[in-house]
């Protein structure tokens, strides 16, 4: 027979209540996907050797590659560089924005974005320009973001924890 808890006082459930929620939306784990779905950012072979290592989605990737020593330990377990790694968990870092995918991921990367504080950093009208720049020559998007889009993805970044060691 299971006991049931006692109940919590009604003076510490609102407070409860938004420290659940609060930590919760801090984590901001907004697209992650299977990491066989991104074949635009996280090649075959890769793949491979990240299920090889028990690495399903770009959630757990960027949780085993964001630090630099879980980062050593999946190179060992996977068979991928480090390096490759670290390019991989700044790719998983730049998913945790609400809204982007691998296609806005590769559009940031060629336009000199390769993590959230990067992308925190810019400004809108410069990072717009320089997106439509490089999408123009690399053809990486059919509709890149518009500035509004890129200035809700860089307050957003600029709300997240930097967790990505360039170690």
């Amino acid at each position: 027979m299971v006991t049931p808890l006692p109940p919590v006082p009604k003076v510490l459930l609102r407070p409860l209540l938004v420290a659940l929620i609060v930590g919760w939306a801090g984590l901001a784990r907004a697209s992650h996907y299977a990491v066989a779905d991104v074949p635009r950012i996280i090649t075959s072979g890769q793949v491979d050797k990240l299920h090889k290592a028990k690495v399903e989605t770009t959630e757990q990737l960027f949780d085993r590659a964001a630090k630099a020593k879980d980062r050593k330990a999946l190179a060992k377990a996977s068979g991928l560089p480090a390096a490759e790694l670290l390019t991989l968990a700044r790719r998983c870092d730049l998913l945790r924005i609400k809204g982007v995918g691998s296609e806005m991921v590769l559009l940031f990367e060629a336009a000199g974005v390769k993590s959230t504080a990067d992308l925190g950093a810019a400004a809108p009208a410069a990072l717009t320009t320089a997106i439509e720049n490089v999408n123009h020559t690399a053809k990486i998007s059919e509709k890149p973001p518009t500035e509004p889009q890129l200035a809700d993805w860089i307050a957003q970044a600029k709300k997240l924890p930097q967790v990505v060691e360039s170690k």
